[in-house]
């Protein structure tokens, strides 16, 4: 299993200025490349479960942040995969019509405490002061990597 201050400082699918006209347009597109990642053995179920959560739930961390994620069967290690969507950003729910940052969460059922761990850093890293606009402002995908790797130094 892979540290989770790795993960967060590596994960498996960086996207930036993704254009999507929906949540779900912005999930599927996010999906679309991390279900290629080594770890997920079902990419439609991944899919279907974290639509699912979604739609039960809430999944909004911040006024601009979304953290869609599912306990799932799908996946044989905890996959993570970041977009930073394109401005405006899309609507989640009515509470948060703007939302720029989506980190996908694919985790096996079994680790739990892994994946609260994960959840409870990344929460903890978009609160510290700039991180949230740093992440916004990067201009490319290594200065995005590094924003988070920077961020995450003292999280877990």
């Amino acid at each position: 299993m892979q540290p989770l201050k790795e993960l967060i400082a590596n994960p498996d699918v960086v996207m930036l200025d993704v254009v999507a006209s929906s949540r779900e347009a912005a999930l599927r597109t996010l999906h679309a490349e991390l279900a290629r990642q080594p770890g997920v053995i079902d990419a439609d179920r991944l899919l279907r479960d974290v639509l699912e959560r979604v739609m039960v739930a809430p999944v909004c961390i911040a006024a601009e942040v979304a953290l869609p994620h599912a306990r799932t069967a799908a996946v044989d290690r905890i996959v993570l995969g970041v977009a930073r969507l394109a401005a405006p950003g899309v609507g989640f729910d009515g509470e948060h019509p703007n939302i720029r940052l989506m980190f996908m969460i694919g985790t096996p059922r079994q680790q739990v405490e892994e994946y609260l761990r994960l959840v409870a850093a990344i929460s903890r890293l978009l609160r510290a002061p700039g991180a949230r606009d740093g992440l916004l402002a990067a201009k490319t995908e290594m200065e995005f990597r590094e924003r988070l790797a920077r961020g995450d130094q003292d999280l877990l």
